[in-house]
């Protein structure tokens, strides 16, 4: 490919170092979700097939581990440039016309991350003072798994800052004025 995006595996300057600790905090806690998925559906499967007693609850549990990992893990994977990307138009496009659809990317980023973050905050609040629960076995307040929501819209948006600032620096130390 003539232009991929910026893969930062290494951190560079304090604002790389500070969307690496992010994203490696968050990342942490998205891992060990997944690590509980993973615990509790086999739990679930031998009490089900082996003992015929499922774990009651572990379905409806599973779905919002499963929410909160996508939420706690995109910022992560924004971060890194692991996410889906079609390079059709900017192989064509050289490095300076690269360059700007990624600042619109990233600007594009932080406009969803800040319309998922208002939204979020609109669920919560609709649930809190509405009293919703979950209809499972569990009956939580619906408003605890939908936080994951402003959590990850939250770091995403943060996410999405730090790059444009990583770009404007960039740029800056480009046409040397750092």
């Amino acid at each position: 490919m003539a232009h991929e995006m910026q893969k930062t595996a290494a951190p560079q300057g304090a604002v790389g170092w500070l969307a690496a600790g992010i994203g490696w905090l968050f990342g942490a806690f998205a891992a060990l979700a997944i690590l509980v998925v993973l615990v509790l559906t086999a739990i679930n499967v031998a009490g089900r097939y082996l003992f015929t007693s499922p774990v009651r609850g572990a379905e409806e549990i599973t779905g919002f581990l499963v929410v909160a990992m996508v939420m706690l893990g995109a910022a992560e994977a924004y971060r890194r440039g692991d996410h889906i990307r079609i390079d059709i138009l900017t192989d064509r496009l050289g490095p300076r016309g690269a360059r700007w659809v990624d600042l619109l990317s990233h600007v594009a980023v932080a406009a969803f991350a800040a319309n998922l973050l208002r939204t979020g905050l609109h669920t919560v609040e609709f649930s809190r003072n509405f009293g919703a629960y979950s209809p499972g076995y569990l009956e939580i307040p619906m408003w605890i798994p939908q936080f994951s929501l402003v959590v990850g819209g939250a770091l995403l948006l943060a996410m999405a800052a730090l790059k444009l600032i990583e770009a404007a620096l960039s740029f800056a130390r480009e046409r040397g004025h750092t």
